[in-house]
């Protein structure tokens, strides 16, 4: 599988492809890593060796990616685990969310995530786990589909009609797991119950050992979905008298996490 170069975005009237080519490098390194040598890369990215070499050395340079020097093999810097906890912290979400979700956490003794949408991707940015001898730990800042999971559905419910008409046309709905929604008029429909519920319910969507649990959308000062936030519990442990127990505290927790983010305390 090829990172696309050529990839463009109607709100992109620019195009850098130096930029580009060095994004499609760091991509390549995310996907298809740990290490990988340079005509792997090249080969992956479709970028000529010698050009390749060059972005190489460069982002080697900045901190982006390092190399291991018996192997000639290259894998992602350090840097940008300084640049993924700016990131997290920059708006101040995952810190008024933190301790709402660490009360969630130790209330339920269950895992605990927060999630935003980057792009056409869900990614997952902070978790409390539980302490619980089998429990769900996710892997945070991995980019996964928004029309697959719980929190994926919760928000891609916020997009606006054109929005999500335009996401549909750019994204194939692909058979992840069992219950994976791939129709895209079933798939709205239930964004649609998301909207009226107030909350998703996780399911079989992403993978078939996927937990349970409950997730409702963080909205912002304008009523926007900003993130959202769930409680995520192996299947085996998901009993209806727990889910009875829980939604009410995710949509509580979520909406607390909503009042301080939009400054309606």
């Amino acid at each position: 599988m090829d990172v696309d170069l050529k990839k463009e975005s109607e709100d992109r009237p620019y195009k850098v492809n130096v930029l580009d080519r060095s994004v499609a490098i760091l991509e390549t390194l995310s996907q298809f890593g740990p290490s990988l040598t340079q005509a792997e890369i090249a080969k992956l990215t479709n970028l000529h060796v010698s050009t390749c070499m060059r972005l190489l050395i460069n982002l080697r340079h900045h901190g982006l990616v390092g190399k291991d020097e018996d192997s000639g093999r290259y894998r992602l810097g350090y840097r940008l685990i300084d640049w993924a906890e700016g990131a997290r912290g920059s708006s101040g979400l995952v810190d008024i969310a933190r301790p709402v979700m660490r009360e969630l956490c130790n209330t339920f003794n269950e895992t605990v995530v927060l999630s935003v949408m980057s792009g056409d991707h869900r990614v997952d940015i902070e978790q409390f786990v539980g302490r619980q001898s089998i429990r769900r730990v996710v892997t945070l800042g991995v980019e996964k589909p928004l029309y697959a999971g719980a929190a994926s559905r919760v928000l891609l419910s916020g997009l606006s009609t054109a929005e999500l008409d335009s996401y549909l046309e750019r994204v194939e709905l692909q058979k992840l797991a069992t219950h994976t929604i791939t129709d895209p008029e079933q798939l709205k429909a239930s964004l649609q119950e998301i909207r009226e519920k107030g909350y998703a319910e996780a399911g079989q969507e992403q993978y078939e050992e996927s937990g349970m649990g409950i997730v409702a959308p963080v909205k912002g000062v304008r009523g926007e979905v900003v993130a959202a936030l769930g409680v995520s519990i192996p299947r085996f442990r998901y009993s209806e008298e727990l889910r009875e127990r829980i939604l009410p505290a995710v949509l509580e927790a979520a909406a607390k996490v909503s009042r301080s983010v939009s400054g309606t305390r």
